[in-house]
């Protein structure tokens, strides 16, 4: 009996154990004591939309007609001269716009249609269905630079480098001086891959620390995934060859680490 009493102990004590461990591995872990971390700025429709008109986009709610739901979001349509339209999609982290493009792949993968031109910011989703062919440059569509004009208005704190190239690349410009005038700043530069992955690479300041912190998770075809964090103490720029190369130096590990290369710029 007195056998038995001790294995059922021993068997209790082994499943708390496991149930504690269970616990501590899905907790996510928070920022260490004393570490800086980037505080996401979300957008809403009325930003989007906002934005839009300033920029000369004329819009007018067309609450008649309906369009795919996309991650499981209806958007907000919005009717244009030439019966063009807007659709704008807002979710709840940047995330979800990649997942709400994957969805509208699958969708309309067997279907023989005029796509839409597509437009991430931050947590939104821009799609302008113009009236032109495929086969047109986009830079020919009547709203597609008004838009883009838009879209670097409402980025803030964020770099968005689609295809090499940049916007609201003034942004890292403003960061640099903030950091050298020991202000505090923050700064989220997202880079698509050619197949369309994102790579986020956050710099934060307190107006004298300097954070570093590296994203390749969402990277399909990139190796060694995961998060690169690393403390650094001074912004360069260089021209090299036909780029211009920005990295963060003075780092922990004595290693310069990249930020991102913009083509063309001296």
């Amino acid at each position: 009996m007195l056998g038995k009493i001790r294995y059922i102990k021993t068997m209790f004590g082994i499943m708390v154990l496991l149930l504690v461990a269970v616990g501590c591995k899905s907790e996510a872990k928070a920022p260490a004591s004393g570490e800086l971390a980037y505080k996401e700025t979300l957008l809403d429709e009325q930003d989007v939309v906002k934005a839009l008109e300033e920029n000369e986009v004329k819009l007018t709610a067309d609450s008649s007609a309906s369009y795919f739901e996309l991650n499981k979001v209806k958007p907000t349509i919005f009717a244009l001269p030439d019966q063009e339209k807007i659709m704008v999609y807002v979710y709840g982290s940047d995330k979800d716009t990649q997942e709400a493009r994957q969805d509208f792949a699958e969708q309309t993968k067997l279907m023989d249609m005029n796509a839409p031109l597509f437009y991430n910011v931050k947590n939104a989703l821009i799609l302008y269905q113009h009236q032109v062919s495929n086969s047109t440059p986009k830079e020919k569509t009547a709203y597609h630079s008004n838009i883009e004009q838009a879209i670097e208005q409402l980025l803030g704190d964020e770099i968005y480098v689609k295809l090499g190239k940049p916007y609201n690349l003034p942004r890292m410009e403003q960061f640099i001086d903030n950091f050298n005038d020991h202000k505090a700043d923050q700064l989220k530069i997202t880079a698509l891959t050619i197949e369309g992955d994102p790579i986020y690479t956050y710099l934060i300041t307190d107006g004298t620390k300097l954070q570093y912190v590296n994203d390749n998770r969402e990277d399909t075809y990139g190796g060694d995934k995961g998060i690169s964090k690393t403390e650094c103490t001074a912004i360069e720029k260089q021209n090299k060859e036909e780029n211009t190369v920005y990295t963060v130096t003075g780092c922990q590990d004595e290693n310069e680490r990249y930020v991102m290369a913009v083509p063309g710029l001296q």
